[in-house]
C-alpha cells in the first residue's frame, strides 16, 4: 500500500443484487413433492462400454449423446459420471456438459477443478490457466482434443509476476465450456494412450451432429459485471446441427466474450538483503544468508536526505549508530522486497471460437468424422505499478526494526526510513492476438464381427503475440519511511507521488523500451489401430507418430525509441555494443554528439562522413509532467495515447529486430520433437462367481527424437579495447541446435472386479513418462533477473522424468447419481532434477559468451551499479538429474449424495470430494527434491438442489497452502515462495421457464456468482510475514438465458 502526502480520491463502485427472486422460487420449490427425474434414457452409456478403450480410443468411438449439450439437469450430469466411473476397468473421472454449461466456469481448467486429485494454476485476475493431477505439475498433464495431441500457444502472467508458457503446461483459459461435450481425466495409462503424461492425461471432446439426431439449436446469451472493472461485458455461444438420416450430419457452433479484466495486487519480485563491505560489517558470518541484491554506498551522497551529511563515511559504526537495537547481521541479514510496489492490471481480453464437425456413414459399418476447432483471441490491458526500490540501489538504512532477536539466519525487517531512496512508475502497454486451429479427422470401420480398425490424423497450428512496451519514470533520491506490520509492505514517500511534478528523466533509472513476443506452434500426427475380439477378451496393436515444434521470437528496438524520446535524439542509432546517451530528457538541438561517438567513423562505421549531432529528446524533462496524470490508486499513471503520439511510437515498433531475450520474456528458443510409437493392448472380462472381472494388460514403446535450439549473440571479435563507441560492430547473433534421440517403454495394466453389482474394486499398475521441460534444456545462457544478476545454464540432455504408478480403489454405487469411493495412489518418479547454484564473477560468464557488451542496455546500468564487470557476481543456476526418487503418496476420496430419502424435500444432494498428498524423497539431494505447487490437502464440496425446473448449487473449493519455487531465490540460500491457502465459492442458479410454468419453447433464465467470497491468492517468500504477491480478481456477477429449438 502507497501513501502519498496528498490524499487522491479512490474509485469505489460496489453493486447490490437482490436474490430475493430467487429465495421465493427455491420456496416454491420446497412446497412441492414431485420426484426428482430420472436421466434421459438417450444419455446412457452402451452396456458393453469399456472406458479403458474410450479412453484411448480415436475420440469419434465415443459417441455422447447431444443431450450434453442442452441444459438437461445437474443431477443427470452426475448420473452419467457416476455410470461412466463404474464401467470403466481404470482410473477416471469425467465431467459432462450438463455440468460445464451450468456451472459459472469461465474455462476448461475452471470446470476439472471439481474433479478429486485436480488443482489448478491461476493467473493475475485468479482465473485458472493450468491444470495438474495427484501432486505433479502442470507439465506432467498430457492435453489431448478429440483423442489427438493439442498444442496451443499462450503467455498469462502468474501470480508471482513471470510471464508462463514456456514449458509443457497449457494455458486451458483459451477454450470455451460451451462447445464441448466431455472431459476426461484418466489417471492409470494403458498402452493406446499417447505417452507424455507422466501424472495422467486430459481429453477434450468437442460436440458432433449425431450427438443429436434431426435438427437441433442451442442458444446461449449471458451479461457479465466484474465487480472490480467496474464494467460489464457479453458473452454467448450458439450451437447448430443437422442430420440426414443415418448416413451425413454437419454440426457449427461459436462462442463469443469479452471479458473485462480488472486487477488490484501487491507485488514483491523477489526479497532480498544488502551486501555488505567489509569495512560495514566486521562479521566472520558476513553474507552469510546469500542475497546482496543491494549495495550501501561508502560515503553518504549528496541530497540522500534523511539529514544525512554528504561525504559522512558509512561503516560498520555508522550503521550501529544509526540502526539503534538491532545488531549488524540484523542489518546484514535484514529481509526487503526487491520492488515492494501495488499494481492494477485493468482491460479486456475478447475471445472467439467456433468448432465445425461433420460425419459420414456410408454403411452402419463404417464411419468417417471430420473435428475443427478455431479460436482467436485479442487482449488490450493496462499494468501500472509504482515501486520503492531496493534491489541495484543505493539505498541507506536507519532506524531498522526486525520481527526476531537473532538474525544470524535471516529475519525480516518491519520498520525502516531509507535515506538516497527512490520510486518509480512503471507502465506498460500490453497488446495481445493469437489464434489456434486444429483439424482432426478420422475413420471407424467394422471389418467383421470381431476385426475393428481405427485410423486418425490431426494437424493443429497455434499462433501468439505480445507487444508491451514500457515506460519507467522515477522521483528524486531522498527519505523513504518503510513499514512492515503485516506482512504486506507499506511505503510512506516524501514526494507526491500522485503528482506528475514530482517525476522526472534521471540518468540511470529511467527508461523506455519497446519489447514483442512471438510463439508459434505446429502439430501434426497420425494413429492406427487394429482390434480383433469381443467383450470377453480382445486385442489391439496400433502405431502411431507426433510431430510437435515449437519456436518462441522476441523482438526488440528499446535502443533507438530510447535514444529519441529521451536520449537528445542524435541524428545516428548504433546497435550494441555501442551505447547512446543516457535516458535524461536533454534537448541541444543542433550540439555536436562527436562525444558521445569518439570513434564514430573507424571499425562498423568505417567510411560514413559528417559529424553526428542531436535533435533534442522527443519528450524533454520540462515537459515529461505533461503526459502524466494523477491515477485512481493513489500514484500517477501514464497518457499513453498522448505519450505514444509524441514519440512515433508505432514507427519505431514496426522496426523492431530479433533478440535473444528481452527482460519480461521467455528467451528465444526453439524445439522440435518427433515421436514413433507402437503398442499392444489386450481387454476382456471374466466371469467369477457370478461377478464381472475386467482388466487390461498392454505395452508401449515410444522412440523420440529431439532438437533444441537458442538464439544466442556473442561478441564480434573484432571489438577490441582499442575501437572505441561509435565505431565498434554489432554481436553476432545465430541460432545454435543441439539433437538427441531416446526411447522408453512403458507397460500398464489394470482390473476392476465387482465385488456386488454396485461395489467396485480397482486396482492398476503402470509406468508413465514426462518430457524435460523445454525451458530447461534450452543451450546457453539466460538471466532471469532485468538486473543481470541471476540466471541459468541450459542443458539439452535432461533425460525425461518417469514414474511408477500404483492405484487401489473402492467404489460404493448408491443409487442414480450417489457413490462413495476411495482411491490409494503412489508415484515413484526418477529422473527429477536438481539445481546446482554457483555465485560466481560475472566475468566467468564470458566462457559462454557473455559480457558486459552483450547486456542490454537495463543490464549494464544494474551491472554498474553493483561496482561493474571486474567487481561484481551472478548466481547461475544449472539443472541436471540427480540419483534418487521422489514417492508422491495419497487418497482420494469422493462421496455424491442425493438426500432424497431422508428429508422431506425432494431435491437436495452434496458431492464432496477431497484428496491428500504426501512428499518423501530419497537419494541424492533428497531435501532437495519437491514436487512444485502440490497442495497437502484439497476438496471441493457442491451442495445442490434441483426440482421441478428449479436449479441452484454452491460450490467451495479448498486447497492447502504448498510450494511454488525452489529455493535460493534471488541468491537467498533458503528462500522459496510459497503460496497460502485458498478457498472460492461459486454460486450458480437457472429456472428453467418451459418447464416450470408449461410454455413450449420458453428459455430458461440462469444467475451465476463466480468467486462470491472475493477470495485473494496471496504468496510470501520464505517467511509468512514477507509477502510476495496478492492477487483477486473479484467477484464476477452474471445473468443469461439459454433456448434451444
Amino acid at each position: 500500500m502507497y501513501h502519498s502526502n496528498k490524499s487522491s480520491a479512490v474509485r469505489a463502485k460496489r453493486p447490490v443484487i437482490g436474490l430475493s427472486l430467487l429465495a421465493g422460487l427455491i420456496a416454491q420449490a420446497y412446497a412441492q413433492q414431485a420426484p426428482v427425474d430420472a436421466a434421459p434414457v438417450a444419455q446412457q452409456a452402451p452396456a458393453d462400454a469399456s472406458s479403458t478403450e474410450a479412453a484411448a480410443a480415436p475420440a469419434a468411438q465415443i459417441q455422447e449423446p447431444m443431450q450434453a449439450i442442452v441444459v438437461s439437469g445437474y443431477r443427470a450430469a452426475l448420473q452419467t459420471s457416476a455410470r461412466d466411473k463404474q464401467r470403466a476397468t481404470g482410473f477416471q473421472d469425467a465431467v459432462f456438459a450438463e455440468d460445464i454449461g451450468k456451472f459459472p466456469d469461465s474455462n476448461i481448467a475452471e470446470s476439472l477443478n471439481r474433479i478429486p486429485g485436480i488443482q489448478i494454476g491461476r493467473n493475475i485476475a485468479g482465473e485458472g490457466t493450468t491444470v495438474q493431477i495427484r501432486g505433479l505439475g502442470p507439465s506432467f498433464t498430457k492435453v489431448t482434443l478429440n483423442g489427438a495431441p493439442f498444442s496451443p500457444v499462450s503467455s498469462s502472467w502468474s501470480s508471482v509476476g513471470v510471464a508462463t508458457g514456456g514449458g509443457r503446461d497449457l494455458d486451458l483459459n483459451i477454450l470455451p465450456t460451451d462447445l464441448f461435450t466431455k472431459l476426461t481425466v484418466s489417471k492409470s495409462p494403458n498402452a493406446s494412450q499417447s505417452e507424455g503424461g507422466a501424472a495422467g492425461t486430459v481429453d477434450i471432446r468437442s460436440a458432433r451432429p449425431f450427438d443429436k439426431e434431426g435438427q437441433y439449436v442451442a442458444l446461449s446469451l449471458d451479461g457479465a459485471y466484474s465487480q472490480d472493472a467496474g464494467k460489464a461485458y457479453p458473452k454467448g455461444s450458439v450451437v447448430a446441427s443437422k442430420t440426414w438420416g443415418e448416413t451425413f450430419g454437419i454440426l457449427a457452433g461459436v462462442s463469443y466474450a469479452n471479458t473485462q479484466r480488472y486487477s488490484k495486487s501487491w507485488e514483491a519480485i523477489g526479497w532480498t538483503n544488502p551486501n555488505l563491505s567489509a569495512a560495514q560489517s566486521t562479521s566472520a558470518n558476513r553474507n552469510g544468508t546469500g542475497g546482496g541484491n543491494w549495495t550501501i554506498p561508502a560515503v553518504v551522497p549528496a541530497n540522500a536526505g534523511g539529514g544525512l551529511v554528504a561525504g559522512t563515511p558509512i561503516d560498520q559504526a555508522f550503521l550501529l549508530a544509526h540502526n539503534p537495537g538491532v545488531s549488524i547481521d540484523a542489518i546484514d541479514n535484514g529481509y526487503l522486497p526487491r520492488l515492494a510496489r501495488p499494481m492494477t492490471d485493468h482491460g479486456n481480453n475478447e475471445r472467439t471460437t467456433g468448432i465445425i464437425s461433420a460425419e459420414y456413414r456410408p454403411t452402419k459399418d463404417l464411419h468417417f468424422y471430420l473435428d475443427t476447432l478455431y479460436s482467436a483471441n485479442n487482449a488490450q490491458y493496462e499494468r501500472t505499478d509504482m515501486n520503492f526500490v531496493v534491489r541495484s540501489s543505493g539505498i541507506i538504512p536507519t532506524n531498522y526494526q526486525v520481527d526476531r532477536s537473532d538474525c544470524s539466519k535471516g529475519c525480516v525487517v518491519t520498520s525502516a526510513d531509507f535515506a538516497n531512496a527512490y520510486n518509480f512508475l512503471e507502465y506498460r502497454m500490453f497488446r495481445e492476438d493469437g489464434y489456434t486451429y486444429n483439424l482432426n479427422p478420422g475413420m471407424e470401420w467394422k471389418l467383421s464381427d470381431k476385426l475393428k480398425l481405427n485410423a486418425q490424423a490431426n494437424y493443429g497450428q497455434s499462433l501468439f503475440h505480445r507487444e508491451m512496451p514500457t515506460i519507467i519514470l522515477a522521483t528524486q533520491p531522498g527519505l523513504v519511511h518503510y513499514s512492515n506490520p503485516t506482512g504486506t509492505p507499506e511505503i510512506q514517500s516524501a514526494a507526491n507521488l500522485n503528482d506528475p511534478k514530482s517525476f522526472g528523466w534521471v540518468d540511470g533509472i529511467t527508461r523506455v523500451q519497446i519489447q514483442d513476443e512471438r510463439r508459434l506452434s505446429k502439430t501434426k500426427g497420425a494413429r492406427s489401430d487394429l482390434s480383433y475380439g469381443d467383450k470377453a477378451f480382445n486385442v489391439k496393436v496400433g502405431l502411431s507418430y507426433d510431430d510437435w515444434e515449437r519456436r518462441i521470437h522476441n523482438y526488440d528496438n528499446s535502443i533507438a525509441y530510447q535514444a529519441s524520446t529521451c536520449g537528445n535524439n542524435p541524428s545516428i542509432v548504433l546497435p550494441a555494443p555501442n551505447t547512446m546517451a543516457n535516458c535524461n530528457g536533454a534537448s541541444t538541438p543542433g550540439a555536436s554528439a562527436s562525444a558521445l561517438f569518439p570513434g564514430y567513423g573507424t571499425g562498423y562505421t568505417a567510411g560514413q562522413a559528417g559529424t553526428p549531432t542531436f535533435a533534442g529528446s522527443l519528450v524533454p524533462a520540462n515537459a515529461l509532467p505533461g503526459y502524466l496524470m494523477p491515477g485512481p490508486d493513489g500514484y500517477v499513471t501514464m497518457d499513453w495515447n498522448k505519450f505514444s503520439s509524441a514519440t512515433n511510437y508505432s514507427q519505431f515498433h514496426n522496426s523492431t529486430l530479433e533478440t535473444a531475450a528481452t527482460a519480461l520474456t521467455t528467451p528465444s528458443a526453439y524445439i522440435h520433437e518427433s515421436i514413433s510409437g507402437a503398442f499392444v493392448d489386450t481387454n476382456g472380462e471374466l466371469d467369477l462367481d457370478g461377478n464381472s472381472l475386467r482388466y487390461n494388460a498392454g505395452v508401449r514403446y515410444a522412440r523420440t527424437k529431439q532438437t533444441v535450439g537458442a538464439y544466442t549473440v556473442l561478441p564480434d571479435p573484432r571489438n577490441t579495447s582499442a575501437l572505441l563507441n561509435g565505431g565498434r560492430y554489432p554481436d553476432v547473433a545465430n541460432w545454435v541446435y543441439q539433437d538427441r534421440t531416446y526411447s522408453n517403454v512403458l507397460p500398464s495394466g489394470s482390473i476392476a472386479y465387482n465385488l456386488r453389482k454396485d461395489i467396485v474394486l480397482r486396482a492398476a499398475v503402470s509406468k508413465s513418462m514426462t518430457r524435460a521441460d523445454p525451458t530447461l534444456l534450452r543451450p546457453g545462457i539466460t538471466f532471469t533477473s532485468t538486473s543481470a544478476d541471476v540466471g541459468s545454464i541450459g542443458n539439452p540432455n535432461l533425460e525425461p522424468f518417469t514414474s511408477n504408478n500404483l492405484d487401489v480403489g473402492i467404489e460404493w454405487y448408491t443409487g442414480r447419481e450417489g457413490y462413495v469411493s476411495a482411491t490409494l495412489f503412489d508415484k515413484r518418479i526418477k529422473g527429477l532434477t536438481v539445481a546446482n547454484n554457483v555465485t560466481m564473477p560475472f566475468s566467468a560468464l564470458a566462457a559462454y559468451g557473455v559480457n558486459y557488451n552483450s547486456l542490454t542496455p537495463t543490464q549494464k546500468v544494474a551491472l554498474d551499479a553493483r561496482g561493474g564487470a571486474d567487481v561484481a557476481t551472478v548466481v547461475m543456476t544449472q539443472t541436471r538429474n540427480a540419483e534418487g526418487h521422489l514417492d508422491v503418496k495419497g487418497v482420494e476420496l469422493g462421496w455424491v449424495q442425493p438426500l432424497d430419502k431422508w428429508l422431506p424435500i425432494k431435491g437436495f444432494g452434496f458431492n464432496e470430494n477431497f484428496t491428500y498428498v504426501n512428499q518423501k524423497a530419497s537419494g541424492e539431494a533428497g531435501g532437495a527434491f519437491v514436487a512444485l505447487g502440490v497442495p497437502k490437502k484439497s476438496n471441493n464440496f457442491t451442495l445442490y438442489f434441483e426440482r421441478d425446473g428449479y436449479m441452484a448449487r454452491l460450490s467451495h473449493t479448498y486447497s492447502d497452502g504448498f510450494q511454488v519455487t525452489g529455493a535460493n531465490q534471488n541468491g537467498v540460500t533458503q528462500a522459496a515462495i510459497f503460496r497460502e491457502s485458498f478457498k472460492q465459492l461459486d454460486f450458480s442458479s437457472n429456472v428453467d421457464l418451459e418447464r416450470v410454468l408449461d410454455r413450449d419453447g420458453w428459455p430458461t433464465l440462469t444467475f451465476n456468482i463466480a468467486n462470491a467470497n472475493n477470495a485473494k491468492l496471496r504468496y510470501y517468500n520464505q517467511y509468512t510475514n514477507a509477502t510476495e504477491a496478492i492477487n483477486s480478481g473479484g467477484r464476477i456477477y452474471s445473468v443469461g438465458l439459454r433456448m434451444k429449438f
